[in-house]
């Protein structure tokens, strides 16, 4: 049984490997990854900017994943957060956005 778990296991993570990358011409490797984590964070900090602003878009729900507290009003566990989940497609979406801008596209990873 197990090793049916492990075959199934090692084909979802290769399912799970990035088929593209960012490429500009004449680019080092640490430039690239210094390029994408700036505009990773950049594309956070707006992401989270525009969704504290914008209540109607990202409304709050109650949720216990992010407290552990037991207290608040309601007596439960947990309480009102910001949806974390809706935010990430707008960082995909600016984060990439961002590397464009820098001069940055998307190419297949050449398979080795």
């Amino acid at each position: 049984m197990s090793r049916h778990f492990a075959i199934l296991l090692l084909i979802a993570t290769g399912a799970c490997a990035p088929t593209t990358e960012w490429e500009r011409a004449g680019t080092s490797l640490s430039q690239r990854q210094s390029d994408e984590k700036a505009c990773l964070d950049l594309a956070q900090y707006q992401a989270f900017d525009e969704s504290d602003k914008s209540k109607p878009i990202y409304p709050p729900f109650k949720d216990t994943q992010f407290t552990t507290d037991g207290g608040g009003d309601d007596g439960g566990g947990g309480g009102l957060t910001t949806s974390y989940a809706r935010r990430g497609a707008r960082v995909y979406e600016l984060s990439e956005y961002c590397m464009q801008q820098r001069g940055y596209r998307l190419v297949p990873i050449a398979k080795k």
